[in-house]
């Protein structure tokens, strides 16, 4: 986490009202140089809880990828999870539930339902935003973020806790990643014929960004990791991988084809026809959503929101497949704000 001094004491809070025995648990919190007095907020909520095993940890290098390594190697216990500074468990039998899922369905990796539909999230652009990322064509297909199915699936959905031994058997998170750090991990564990098990009892809601500009910049940052992963793992392209990026470039070349004189007519034809198709996807995808809330105009913001993440995330790969080299490290230094929402 960094800068999460207004929710980190609800989030601690809901772990230790877990209906788990307080021994047989510890909660590991890995600060990225936090500024805004999240550090106190810690501290004085371990003061306030003597009875629970709590550390607070520093990450000098800020890169949640380190962060995770930090924690992950100094964890005790024998499934270690990842969970961020700022979410929202709905009941206290979370942990009871992953033990279950370890011991009874011998599962390695645990992936958990991440929806953004947070109880009581009131409407308005955070409420559409969070209603586009669950639509078909705000997410990837292959992915059960945002199901309520019950099995082993691909890693590379959402895991998020983790026997010891599979660091032991696919090593730790790659440090030079600040984005997407987890799905690589999980392709390496995918690779290594580890599946994960998905549960509804094991859901953790994460909390939508609350404008457009902020769901942008987050997606951004995801294409980034999308592109990093496919240039080290060619084996995790997939045909849905650069849909986003071909998105981007329709839009992009608008005053080109629109502004160009000279341009081919049949051309401008076909791309506006394109443009036209697209849009009206987006509309019908979203209005299946809002109708199931008796709800017709709010259409129009989720269609927004989903061109949105796709834009966005088409950018980041983009600008990263493009580029020669490595992406600097100081590059994501500079995005490290991320992890905190902007509300």
């Amino acid at each position: 986490m960094r800068n999460e001094a207004r929710f980190i004491e609800q989030t601690l809070e809901m772990m230790v009202r877990q209906d788990y025995p307080a021994d047989r648990f510890e909660l590991i919190v890995v600060d990225g140089m936090s500024t805004d007095g999240t550090r106190d907020a810690v501290e004085r909520f371990m003061r306030t809880h003597v009875g629970f095993h709590i550390r607070l940890l520093e990450n000098p290098g800020l890169l949640s990828s380190r962060a995770r390594n930090i924690g992950v190697r100094a964890a005790q216990g024998k499934l270690i999870a990842v969970i961020d500074g700022h979410v929202n468990i709905p009941n206290d039998k979370l942990f009871v539930a992953m033990e279950n899922a370890r011991e009874q369905k011998q599962a390695l990796c645990l992936a958990r339902p991440a929806p953004l539909d947070v109880p009581g999230l009131p409407p308005g652009t955070a409420f559409w935003i969070a209603v586009a990322r669950k639509t078909w064509l705000g997410h990837s297909r292959s992915s059960y973020i945002y199901s309520s199915y019950e099995g082993f699936v691909d890693p590379m959905s959402s895991g998020f806790a983790y026997d010891r031994s599979v660091f032991e058997s696919v090593g730790y998170f790659d440090e030079s990643f600040d984005a997407a750090e987890d799905v690589e991990f999980h392709y390496r564990l995918k690779v290594a014929g580890i599946q994960a098990y998905t549960s509804p009892e094991l859901v953790i809601y994460s909390f939508p960004r609350s404008s457009y500009l902020g769901l942008f910049q987050q997606q951004v940052r995801y294409g980034v990791g999308r592109a990093r992963l496919v240039r080290k793992h060619a084996g995790a392209f997939s045909l849905e991988t650069p849909v986003p990026a071909l998105i981007f470039l329709a839009f992009g070349l608008a005053p080109l084809v629109l502004g160009l004189p000279g341009f081919p007519p049949v051309m401008r034809m076909a791309y506006a026809i394109v443009i036209a198709l697209y849009w009206t996807a987006l509309l019908i995808g979203s209005l299946g959503e809002v109708r199931k809330l008796k709800r017709i105009m709010p259409a129009i913001p989720v269609a927004f929101a989903i061109w949105t993440t796709h834009m966005g995330l088409g950018w980041g790969f983009l600008k990263t497949i493009l580029r020669k080299g490595q992406v600097p490290v100081m590059e994501f230094r500079q995005s490290r704000q991320h992890a905190r929402e902007d509300l």
